[in-house]
């Protein structure tokens, strides 16, 4: 070869090499202003939450369904208001997601035992061509410079190891992820419940305090129409106008909680924050003994966060399986169908042909750096985790029944002297109102009565609210908080000692 033919070749390799680097460098610089356009700054962050804001004030504004939420007004019962909750509450709806993200994992665990399809394709340009001359002086070319090729290749896996834990595993996340939605729809539950009554409850503490604000009133109109006629002192009519402030803060604070609590249930059931809904059922005061043995053994059948646990483990189990077999060999049949130019028969054809081939591989690794090992020591010391876990699961539960055991009692203890107190308290205030007339008390008695009626009556609905929770907290302790399981109803009944299944949602 002479020195020309040796220098075109290297000026023409070179021309390759710069158009490679060019296209390489134009590739980079796309893919970055690429990456660059597609993520918003600070400053169109800020644009893209201004038009989110701009439609969601929108929304709060208007009297109707919309995206902030279902706009609710008339009449509202509490199962309504659960169901409201169960079908609408935004992080409920963030749990069910999990059985989407459920089935795509068992769809992809099949991926260990059903056989995978490739399509491949490649170009490779040479430096040079190579060929073979005859001894009569002709000449063939051996190697051609343009290489193009396509195939298909169909692997299926034969044995691995991992196969039946994957899908074991897949099915164990399904039931986790169903157990996860039920503790979830629980809390929501019994947040729900409690939202509805503490909402009925600050109307309640608002009655009595408007009641007492307008008796206050007319106490004040009373004191000054007396020191008129020089029958009062300063004095009194100065602590009636100071009893009337204090009512009327009381008011104030009073509409205020149960705007609060108003809000809280709209959020909860994932309404309108501008609904008016009118509160229908009370707050209920429902006595009932329940053992402490049947009420543990019930939450260690039915909690849902003992079935979370107990999931949890058995999904572990699989995992430790899956670290052991990649101490076993990996086994996978294969067809492979192959189009190339030059033939793949003769690389001295330039022209397209095709090969196909079959076979079996088999590997086993001997050493991988200890990485095998180092793993397997992880997931067993996950599983002894979890073991504990669950064990702890366990005594937590075993601790919040004895505790909502001995709150119910002592919550039902309290409702009862709440409301002899109220009867007291409601005489008290007849005996000295009765005695202002005949002279026998005086206008700060009164006061003081009223007061003392006013606090009574307060503590009173707030025992009934209390015992109420009482008995959702043990019931959410117990595993029985169901759609169905109202703080109207019992707590335990003949079905659920005899009946070990537990609800879902």
């Amino acid at each position: 070869m002479d020195s020309a033919t040796t220098n075109e070749q290297m000026n023409g390799m070179a021309h390759v090499f710069r158009r490679m680097r060019a296209a390489a460098a134009a590739g980079a610089a796309g893919a970055l202003l690429a990456g660059c356009v597609s993520v918003p700054d600070a400053r169109q962050m800020r644009e893209i939450r201004a038009e989110a804001a701009g439609r969601r004030v929108e929304n709060l504004a208007r009297p109707e369904t919309t995206e902030s939420g279902v706009y609710l007004s008339g009449p509202l019962l509490l199962w309504e208001a659960v169901a409201l909750a169960r079908g609408y509450n935004r992080s409920l709806e963030q749990e069910r997601e999990g059985r989407e993200i459920a089935r795509g994992r068992i769809q992809a665990s099949w991926s260990e035992a059903l056989p995978s399809l490739d399509l491949t394709g490649g170009y490779v340009r040479l430096d040079e061509e190579r060929t073979t001359t005859l001894p009569d002086g002709s000449s063939y070319t051996t190697r051609h410079a343009d290489q193009t090729s396509a195939g298909l290749r169909l692997t299926q896996p034969l044995f691995n190891g991992r196969i039946g834990a994957a899908l074991r595993a897949a099915r164990l996340y399904d039931e986790w992820t169903e157990a996860t939605i039920r503790a979830a729809t629980e809390a929501v539950q019994r947040d729900t419940i409690r939202a509805y009554y503490r909402a009925v409850l600050s109307g309640h503490l608002l009655e009595v305090n408007q009641t007492a604000l307008e008796t206050a009133e007319r106490q004040l109109a009373d004191a000054q129409a007396r020191r008129r006629q020089g029958m009062a002192s300063n004095y009194d009519e100065l602590r009636a106008q100071v009893e009337v402030s204090n009512f009327r803060a009381q008011v104030l604070q009073a509409r205020n909680e149960r705007d609060l609590a108003y809000t809280a249930l709209y959020r909860l059931m994932g309404a309108s924050p501008e609904s008016e809904a009118d509160l229908v059922d009370d707050i209920p005061l429902v006595m009932e003994a329940i053992s402490f043995g049947d009420a543990v053994r019930t939450a260690l059948e039915r909690r849902a966060d003992l079935t979370v646990a107990e999931y949890a483990l058995r999904l572990q189990d699989e995992s430790v399986a899956a670290a052991k077999s990649r101490y076993l060999p990996e086994v996978s049949g294969y067809v492979a169908q192959t189009w190339a130019n030059p033939d793949p028969h003769d690389s001295s054809r330039d022209e397209w042909g095709d090969e196909w081939q079959a076979g079996v591989q088999v590997s086993l690794p001997v050493f991988d750096g200890l990485d095998r090992r180092g793993t397997l020591i992880q997931e067993r010391a996950r599983r002894r985790q979890l073991e504990i876990a669950l064990r702890d699961t366990e005594e937590r539960a075993v601790s919040e029944i004895r505790q909502a055991v001995l709150s119910l009692k002592t919550a039902e203890e309290f409702a009862h002297s709440q409301s002899r107190n109220l009867e007291t308290a409601r005489e008290a205030l007849r005996l000295v109102e009765a005695g202002l007339k005949e002279g026998q008390n005086t206008p700060v008695e009164v006061m003081d009565a009223r007061q003392a009626l006013t606090k009574a009556s307060a503590n009173y609905y707030q025992s009934i609210f209390d015992h109420a929770m009482a008995r959702v907290a043990l019931q959410q302790a117990m595993g029985l908080l169901a759609p169905d399981a109202l703080p109207d109803g019992p707590v335990l009944k003949e079905s659920d000692l005899s009946d070990g299944s537990a609800g879902s949602d």
